[in-house]
């Protein structure tokens, strides 16, 4: 083990924290360690004798869980069968009181066929992926001290695959989020709307958007009228091929979080009543939606005719529970036997999904464009 006597650098750091030495760059190479040493019988040996290598005191097993941002796209699952089916039913339309202007000698036919107009889709497209590890324990075991210390670190191992397929889930969500916004000819071009109604003289541009406290003050106006809006029965916000609704308790909304702090330091911070300039719902906040660096982009192939299609500055996204996530989630865990001449043995984790979107359901996507 390295030892440096530092006894200088602690003299310097506390006269600059006690304010009587000017602010200076210091050296943390003696101080600060990177975990990058490679133990040695010559080199890590106590001080006394020089002679006897020094132990591992504690071994940390470095492990953490994963949860998804997008747990909540994630529908009922089911064990039988493969295919979804949704059916919905239309409304029929209004037809003239038969009960007026009756004619003498003529009856009113009151068996006069009206078919419900049913419409059904079936949702069939499955995406299978797996994970494998392979654990050899009669090696593994000279690296520990007890059978409790080895596993720890073996549960480690398979917790790390499980926050694969967490995380695989979280981006595949992703993908089926930004397929939607790809899809549906529900866009707000906020910074265009504004322009055009609030200051036509003096166009605002997308860098400075988010520092306008008037920008944002209308950005969240017609963000709460399209909630407003969503749960009134209509076509305006799906593809026009039923009327739908719904409900506040079935909104999601997901928000790009530069947005949501925009909101939170230019807006509510001079407000009396942060309730007037925050969302009428309760939403996700989002760091990014595909790719951190380039957090406000969505860059898809559309499903359904395979165009590329980049939609940029998207800060929110608003949807209907049904419009899109994932129904199916199967996982299969199966560890084959221990190989005989390399006394090792693979564990295998399967996970099958079945992502959708359906176009008939709201969604609306809201840009600085």
């Amino acid at each position: 083990m390295d030892t440096n006597q530092i006894y200088q650098l602690v003299n310097a750091v506390n006269q600059e924290a006690f304010g009587t030495q000017a602010l200076s760059v210091k050296d943390t190479a003696g101080l600060v360690s990177l975990g990058n040493t490679i133990l040695s019988s010559n080199t890590n040996t106590e001080a006394f004798l020089n002679t006897l290598v020094q132990r591992i005191g504690r071994t940390i097993i470095s492990y953490r869980r994963y949860r998804s941002k997008l747990a909540d796209m994630v529908r009922d699952d089911f064990e039988w069968g493969a295919i979804l089916q949704k059916i919905r039913v239309h409304m029929p339309e209004a037809e003239a009181d038969q009960s007026y202007d009756l004619v003498d000698g003529q009856s009113v036919d009151h068996y006069k066929v009206a078919k419900p107009e049913v419409e059904q889709k079936f949702f069939v497209t499955r995406s299978p992926y797996q994970f494998h590890v392979t654990i050899q324990k009669v090696h593994l075991r000279e690296a520990f001290l007890s059978e409790s210390a080895m596993g720890a670190f073996l549960g480690a191992v398979m917790g790390q695959v499980r926050n694969a397929m967490e995380v695989s889930l979280e981006n595949l969500g992703r993908i089926a989020l930004g397929n939607m916004a790809a899809e549906t000819t529900r866009g707000y071009r906020l910074l265009q709307m504004y322009n055009a109604s609030e200051h036509p003289e003096e166009p605002l541009t997308a860098a400075k958007a988010l520092n306008s406290a008037s920008f944002l003050s209308f950005a969240m106006r017609i963000i709460n009228e399209c909630i407003d809006q969503m749960q009134e029965l209509g076509v305006m916000f799906n593809d026009h091929s039923i009327e739908t609704f719904t409900p506040k308790e079935m909104l999601r909304v997901k928000i790009i979080s530069p947005f949501v702090r925009a909101a939170e330091t230019v807006l509510q911070y001079r407000a009396f009543n942060e309730n007037l300039v925050s969302v009428d719902s309760a939403y996700q906040k989002l760091a990014f939606w595909q790719s951190p660096e380039h957090p406000m982009t969505i860059s898809i192939k559309r499903a359904s005719d395979g165009t590329e299609a980049t939609i940029e500055n998207v800060i929110a996204i608003i949807h209907d529970r049904d419009a899109l996530g994932m129904y199916r989630e199967e996982e299969e865990v199966a560890t084959t036997p221990i190989n005989a001449a390399g006394l090792y043995y693979n564990t295998y984790y399967h996970a099958k999904q079945l992502w959708f979107n359906d176009l008939s359901e709201n969604f609306a996507v809201f840009t600085l464009n």
